[in-house]
C-alpha cells in the first residue's frame, strides 16, 4: 500500500512539473567534460567534421557541459578506437568515425569492429577527389589511368588514410576496372587529407586522393588540378570541372560517410541523448549552410538505422576488399 501511494505521489509530482511519469528515466545528460575523438591528425576532413559538430552543439547549447576535441591519429584509426574501447560504458567519450572503422578490421589492422562500440549516427557523406599539382603533366583522369596502365609504378599515389583503407579502395576501384596492377603501384599513406595535401603541394607525391573539403580550396586558388571525384554525379562549386569515374568509363563511385560512435555498453537513455543532439545539429540552419560550403551531403541516421547501415556496409566493403586483395 505504501509503495502504491509513493508511486501515485511520484507520478503526480512529475505531471505537475510538466514531465511524463517515465521522463526521469529518460533524462540522462552528461555530467562532466565530453571528449570527442578525431581518429586522424588536425587539418583533415575527419577533423573538420569533428570540429564542426562540436562547434554547433556548443552554439546551439545542446550539451550542458564542457567538451573538447582530441586528435588521436595513427594505425588506420586503430589508436583512436583502442582508446575508446578502453572506456567501455562511459558515455562521455565519443569518436568521429567513417568507413575506415570497417576497412581497418577487414584488412586486419585492428581486431575492433563496429560491434565493439555503440553506433550513434551517420551525419553526412563527403566524397573523395583525386588531384595533382597545377603544373603536373597529368591533365585528366584518363591521363592518370593510361600512365599507370603502361607503368603502374610511374607515379606516387598519396592515400589520406592507411593502406587498405577507404582512400586505398577509392584508388583501387578505377584502377582495377582499368586492369592496372595495384600490387605494383607506389602508394604513400598519410594520417589525414591535410598531410597528403601538404605532401602534394610540396612536390613529394604525384597524385592524391582526399576529402573534397580540403581539395576544393586549392583547386579554386589554382594550386591543384582535380582529375575526378568519387560521387555518382558531378559536384557543384570549384569541383564541378571534375568528371565522375563512370563518366570516364571506370568504376569508382564511393560514398565516404562520416558518423559518430560511442563506447560499448551505453544505455538506451544515453544513446537517445546523443542521437537527439546529432539530429538537432543536422537539422540546424548553420549545418545546412556548412554542407553547401563544404560540398557535403547531409544524411542523418538514427542510432538504430546506423547499426543496420554499418552492418550492411561492412558486408559490402568486405566483398570489394576481397576482390581487390585487401582483406585478411
Amino acid at each position: 500500500m505504501i509503495a502504491r501511494l509513493a508511486g501515485i505521489v511520484s507520478a503526480t509530482i512529475s505531471l505537475a512539473l510538466g514531465f511524463s511519469p517515465g521522463a526521469w528515466a529518460q533524462g540522462w545528460k552528461p555530467e562532466r567534460n565530453v571528449e570527442l575523438i578525431v581518429p586522424a591528425s588536425a587539418g583533415g576532413s575527419l577533423d573538420t567534421t569533428g570540429r564542426t559538430v562540436q562547434k554547433l552543439w556548443d552554439e546551439l547549447k545542446l550539451v550542458p557541459v564542457s567538451s573538447t576535441i582530441v586528435n588521436r591519429s595513427g594505425g588506420g584509426h586503430a589508436v583512436a578506437y583502442n582508446f575508446l574501447n578502453q572506456r567501455a560504458g562511459d558515455p562521455h567519450y565519443l569518436s568521429i568515425t567513417s568507413s575506415t572503422l570497417h576497412t581497418s578490421h577487414i584488412n586486419g589492422r585492428t581486431p575492433l569492429s563496429y560491434r565493439d562500440f555503440t553506433p550513434l549516427t551517420v551525419l553526412l557523406t563527403e566524397y573523395i577527389a583525386f588531384a595533382v599539382r597545377a603544373d603536373s603533366p597529368i591533365k585528366s583522369g584518363k591521363d592518370l589511368i593510361e600512365t599507370l596502365r603502361k607503368d603502374p609504378g610511374a607515379l606516387s599515389l598519396a592515400l589520406s588514410s592507411a593502406r587498405g583503407g577507404t582512400h586505398h579502395i577509392s584508388f583501387g576501384l578505377p584502377l582495377q576496372s582499368a586492369s592496372v596492377d595495384m600490387k605494383q603501384s607506389k602508394l604513400v599513406a598519410f594520417n589525414s587529407t591535410g598531410e597528403a595535401v601538404t605532401a602534394l603541394l610540396g612536390g613529394h607525391v604525384d597524385v592524391m586522393s582526399g576529402g573534397t573539403v580540403q581539395i576544393a580550396p586549392h583547386v579554386e586558388s589554382g594550386k591543384m588540378r582535380v582529375l575526378a571525384v568519387s560521387s555518382a554525379k558531378r559536384l557543384p562549386g570549384p569541383l564541378s570541372v571534375a568528371p565522375t569515374w563512370p563518366e570516364l568509363g571506370y568504376k569508382g563511385v564511393f560514398d565516404n560517410w562520416r558518423g559518430v560512435i560511442g563506447t560499448k555498453g551505453m544505455s538506451a537513455d544515453q544513446t537517445a541523448f546523443w542521437e537527439s543532439v546529432f539530429r538537432k545539429v543536422i537539422e540546424s540552419d548553420e549545418f545546412r549552410k556548412l554542407t553547401e560550403k563544404n560540398q557535403w551531403d547531409a544524411n542523418f541516421k538514427s542510432a538504430a538505422e546506423t547499426r543496420r547501415f554499418m552492418e550492411s556496409q561492412y558486408n559490402e566493403l568486405k566483398e570489394v576488399m576481397t576482390f581487390l586483395g585487401l582483406a585478411k
